[in-house]
């Protein structure tokens, strides 16, 4: 069979009841989400079949909520006998991509998902209390280079996220975000669309974070991948335990760098491999479709259907 390139999504594919097809399937999974419940001290089989979207959206029901449903799937086609040629996961999906690869364990993956998304929460909670409402908003028409150039004379709003050679996410006080957006469709931006996200994510306005990350994490077991990791902090290869673990650290306030990533992957993937969207929907998937063709992997369905494909 055909090996997989894994793409793991972040925040934003999260959906209700997502993940539990796969519960249902696999007793493996019905274990991993035991185990991930027991870690974070959330019923996360509860909180996926009875919590509406609100619930959801809370960061750490989320952050936990989207890991596990991109292990879910890892773990189902493991399970299938799929192997795994390389793994790349956009923010979030950082941590299920080294979870993937073997540097992180489950148990340490799901420890860091919860310390992460606290010191996260509590981190968006302190600055907004100093500067004000903060969030982030997509700028759909210009690249990341332009959009960085264009706002550089700032220090409360970034250019976070580097989805695509079209679409840049802003991030920072919705001050600073109201006031840029003239500037941006002057020079070309089509729109400019509000995220609902209630932090300044993947800016120097995070980095306040960042020495309790570091101390909370220092002592988790982190090894060498197994297979080829390529981090959307860098859009590089992590090669090594201590480059994971700090480039995991600097995430927080560094930008994602996902085109990168893609470059990367695009220049690696050979005729015999496939790329697939390790995790719940198809936001990756859509985000690459003009530079890779990427199948979606998160439900049971599309799962035994790949599966079925690839023993014919």
């Amino acid at each position: 069979m055909a090996p997989i390139i894994a793409l793991y999504p972040g925040q934003g594919s999260q959906e209700p009841k997502m993940a539990l097809d796969l519960h249902q399937a696999s007793s493996r999974v019905r274990e991993l989400f035991t185990l991930a419940s027991d870690i974070s001290h959330v019923n996360l089989r509860n909180l996926l079949e009875n919590g509406g979207r609100e619930e959801l959206q809370r960061t750490k029901n989320t952050q936990l909520a989207v890991t596990l449903a991109s292990r879910s799937a890892h773990v189902r086609l493991t399970e299938l006998g799929h192997a795994f040629a390389a793994h790349s996961g956009f923010s979030l999906g950082e941590l299920s991509a080294y979870a993937g690869s073997g540097i992180i364990s489950d148990e340490t993956l799901f420890e860091l998902v919860a310390i992460r998304a606290a010191l996260m929460e509590q981190e968006a909670r302190r600055i907004q209390a100093a500067l004000g409402e903060v969030g982030m908003a997509a700028v759909i028409g210009l690249p990341y280079d332009a959009v960085s150039e264009l706002i550089k004379d700032r220090n409360d709003v970034y250019a976070a996220n580097d989805n695509s050679p079209v679409q840049v996410v802003i991030s920072g006080t919705l001050k600073a975000i109201e006031e840029v957006q003239e500037r941006l469709k002057e020079h070309g931006a089509k729109r400019i669309i509000p995220l609902r996200v209630s932090g300044p994510f993947h800016t120097p306005l995070m980095e306040g974070a960042i020495p309790c990350f570091e101390a909370a994490i220092g002592s988790l077991p982190f090894h060498d991948p197994r297979e080829l990791v390529i981090s959307s902090v860098t859009g590089m290869p992590v090669t090594s335990a201590t480059q994971a673990k700090r480039t995991l650290i600097t995430q927080l306030s560094k930008p994602v760098r996902w085109t990168k990533a893609v470059n990367t992957i695009t220049s690696v993937k050979d005729s015999d491999s496939i790329v697939g969207e390790v995790g719940h929907g198809e936001v990756l998937a859509k985000l690459v479709r003009d530079r890779l063709s990427v199948l979606p992997l998160g439900s049971e369905e599309r799962i035994r259907a790949f599966h079925k494909g690839t023993r014919q």
